[in-house]
C-alpha cells in the first residue's frame, strides 16, 4: 500500500533527524528476517544506545541527499534497515558480526560515522575493535606502567638495602 504525502513527509523528517542527531548509522540488509529475530535484535541493541529502523529507500535516499551525506551511502538496493547509534560505532557492529555468524541474516551494506563513509568490509572492522571501556583501560595501565616500574625500582633497593642490614645485625648479635 503506498503512503500518502504527509506520511511520506513525516518519515523524511523522522530520517533526516536520525542522520543528523546521532553519531552514526549502519547500513544493513533487512531480507530474509523474522520477526523473532527482529524483535531480539532490538532489545539488545538498546541496551547498547543504539536502534533498528526498517527504512523505505527512495524516501531514506532524498534525507541523505538533504543532509550531504556521502555518495556512497546514497547507492541503496534492496530491502534495508538502519542501526542508528550515539557514540560508539564498535558495539552495534560487533552485534551484526555476531548475528551474521549465528544466523546469516542482517549483511551490512555500509554506514557512516562522523561523515565518513565506511564500507560493509570496514564495518567488520569495526566489529574486531575493542571497546572504547577496554581502551582507556589499556591507556591507563601503559601510563601507569613506567611508575609503577620506577616504584618498584626505587623500594627494591631500600628492600635490598634493609636486607643487607638485618642481615650484617643478626650476624653481630
Amino acid at each position: 500500500m503506498s503512503k500518502t504525502r504527509t506520511q511520506k513527509e513525516e518519515l523524511l523528517t523522522k530520517y533526516k533527524d536520525i542522520i543528523q542527531s546521532k553519531g552514526g548509522y549502519l547500513l544493513v540488509d533487512s531480507d530474509k528476517t523474522d520477526t523473532a529475530s527482529i524483535t531480539n535484535l532490538k532489545i539488545q541493541l538498546k541496551d547498547l544506545n543504539a536502534n533498528y529502523l526498517v527504512v523505505k529507500n527512495t524516501i531514506f535516499k532524498v534525507a541523505l541527499q538533504q543532509t550531504e551525506q556521502p555518495l556512497e551511502a546514497q547507492e541503496l538496493e534492496g530491502p534495508t534497515a538502519v542501526i542508528y547509534f550515539d557514540e560508539d560505532p564498535t558495539a552495534p557492529a560487533k552485534l551484526l558480526k555476531e548475528i551474521q555468524k549465528e544466523k546469516k541474516l542482517l549483511n551490512a551494506k555500509g554506514g557512516v560515522f562522523e561523515g565518513e563513509f565506511l564500507t560493509a568490509e570496514k564495518v567488520m572492522q569495526l566489529a574486531e575493535i575493542p571497546s572504547k571501556e577496554v581502551l582507556l583501560s589499556r591507556l591507563v595501565g601503559s601510563i601507569s606502567s613506567p611508575l609503577t616500574g620506577f616504584m618498584n625500582a626505587v623500594t627494591g633497593n631500600v628492600r635490598g638495602f634493609t636486607m643487607v642490614l638485618k642481615g650484617i645485625s643478626e650476624k653481630n648479635a
